[in-house]
């Protein structure tokens, strides 16, 4: 019998269901070292070196269909998520770009998405990270 470990963070804050909103620039939420963990499992997922901007911001907003709103930072590679499901175009954030749940590695927690098109990169939900230090900006 595996033992299943869910989080669940939910930020209803947002526009109407289905918009997209980038919010200004922001630096990753990192510490000393840059590791960057799963909430849930503690489980290093990526670190500060791998932020990258998309469309000109490293964070963005972006709400689903079904209305949950989610902030999430851009990451180049992150070697702690795995690629959940078929990429699909639908309802997607970024114009040209497929995208795919993505998950930690160790316990399966839905982290973010990996996003396919020109480049690939992942977008981690910061309410679903631990930085290693919290006060950084």
């Amino acid at each position: 019998m595996a033992l299943v470990i869910s989080c669940y963070f939910f930020d209803r804050h947002s526009p109407a269901p289905g918009q997209s909103t980038k919010i200004a620039m922001q630096p990753a939420k990192t510490g000393s070292t840059g590791k960057i963990r799963c909430r849930c499992c503690h489980a290093v997922v990526t670190d500060k070196q791998q932020g990258i901007n998309h469309n000109g911001n490293h964070i963005h907003h972006g709400t689903n269909p079904a209305g949950y709103s989610f902030r999430f930072a851009c990451y180049q590679q992150a070697p702690g998520c795995a690629a959940a499901g078929l990429a699909s175009y639908e309802h997607g954030w970024f114009t040209a770009y497929s995208w795919q749940i993505a998950i930690c590695k160790a316990c399966g927690e839905h982290l973010g998405w990996l996003f396919s098109g020109a480049t690939r990169f992942y977008g981690l939900i910061i309410d679903k990270l631990i930085f290693d230090n919290p006060t950084a900006a």
